[in-house]
């Protein structure tokens, strides 16, 4: 009998030996897959005071500052600057160009990614926004004027290729596809209550059909492959087709931030906060990533408020300001880390290099095993 004991004594504690350095193993693990050393690649100075823009362009970072466009790569290496004399600068890119709208001049600029001016647009008069889309096509917004508001579609070449009349409601955002020939308004009615309205033309400024959204507001818009619509809204994200038929629905959280990956899946943060409605607080929001066929592929948590996102070919970064997420598309969190400064804007390179922006700073940084 007391052999029995003690055999089971002995199997018992080989069991709770190996159970222990199986958790030890998997903590280690778990920890070096968070946390990882940080190395300072570049860092480029800015005055405290000054006008900053900043774009992620390619595989690289565009800073437009004291009228001078820079671009430099991903490690920070500066690759070309171009001096434009423009004061306060509207930046817009596609994959291919960067175009900056000047309203003192009234004009807007396509330039190529080696920093070479492709042309410059002569506008009638001062704009509101404009859109691009892939194949360098530009939809310019002009002012409201007696409840009109003129859009006009030029080519890549700058020319103009045809225009458009919304005769109700401000124009609140634009998308368009030259490949897809489809041109979306989103227009906010302010009758007896506040209605959205969305517009869907042809790239000729045929109207093809027109929907109503009750009172949620549009927040963003992009193509999937088959070149639905996909309709960015505060507490739902709708697919519909050229003939305005809707293809699928997710009903979401009140969304607070949005970024669209074309033409693949979108990044949501939001949710309803407890308490004092004035006071953003992180309980009960999420991080989810929608895949554009309804599908909700990942969901996070993290610890802090987020305040923005961005992403690579693989990976996804979320940010408050001072902690860095990286996740994968799944949602899982891959890496952890806090920061030293209070971080303003973050682009994704890889898993491994990014730019970080705080106040008076472009920096250049990648993490790796410690």
């Amino acid at each position: 009998m007391k052999n029995k004991r003690r055999i089971m004594f002995i199997f018992i504690a080989t069991i709770l030996i190996f159970l222990s350095f199986s958790i030890i193993k998997n903590i280690k693990t778990t920890m070096t897959t968070v946390e990882k050393e940080i190395q300072i690649l570049e860092e480029i100075e800015t005055h405290q005071g000054g006008n900053v823009v900043y774009r992620k362009f390619q595989n690289g970072v565009l800073q437009y500052w004291d009228g001078i466009l820079y671009f430099y790569d991903f490690k920070g290496e500066k690759k070309w600057h171009l001096h434009l004399g423009i004061p306060s600068a509207e930046v817009k890119v596609s994959d291919e160009s960067i175009y900056l709208a000047d309203n003192g001049k009234k004009q807007l600029l396509r330039i190529n990614k080696k920093g070479e001016i492709v042309y410059r647009y002569t506008t009638k008069e001062t704009i509101s926004s404009f859109a691009v889309c892939e194949s360098n096509y530009v939809l310019v917004q002009y002012p409201l004027i007696n409840s009109m508001t003129e859009l006009v579609l030029l080519n890549e070449e700058g020319r103009k290729h045809s225009s458009i009349i919304v005769g109700e409601g401000m124009v609140m955002n634009s998308t368009l596809s030259k490949a897809h020939n489809l041109v979306a308004v989103n227009t906010l009615i302010t009758n007896n209550a506040l209605t959205s309205h969305l517009i869907l033309y042809d790239m000729q400024g045929e109207l093809i059909a027109s929907n109503h959204l009750n009172d949620q507001l549009v927040l963003d818009f992009d193509y999937d492959t088959k070149g639905n619509l996909i309709i960015i809204k505060e507490e739902k994200i709708t697919s519909i087709n050229k003939g305005n038929k809707e293809l699928w629905s997710v009903e979401v959280d009140k969304v607070k931030l949005s970024k669209t990956f074309s033409p693949q899946y979108t990044v949501i943060y939001g949710g309803e906060a407890g308490g004092n409605p004035l006071i953003d607080k992180k309980d009960g929001k999420r991080t989810k990533i929608i895949q554009y066929n309804g599908r909700v592929i990942g969901d996070a948590q993290t610890k802090e408020v987020i305040k923005g996102i961005d992403n690579s070919k693989e990976d996804i970064v979320v940010y408050s300001p001072r902690t860095i997420y990286v996740l994968d598309k799944r949602g899982e969190i891959k890496m952890e880390h806090k920061y030293s400064s209070d971080i303003e804007e973050i682009f994704l390179f890889s898993r491994e290099h990014m730019a970080i922006i705080t106040k008076g700073k472009l920096s250049f940084v990648r993490f790796y095993e410690g």
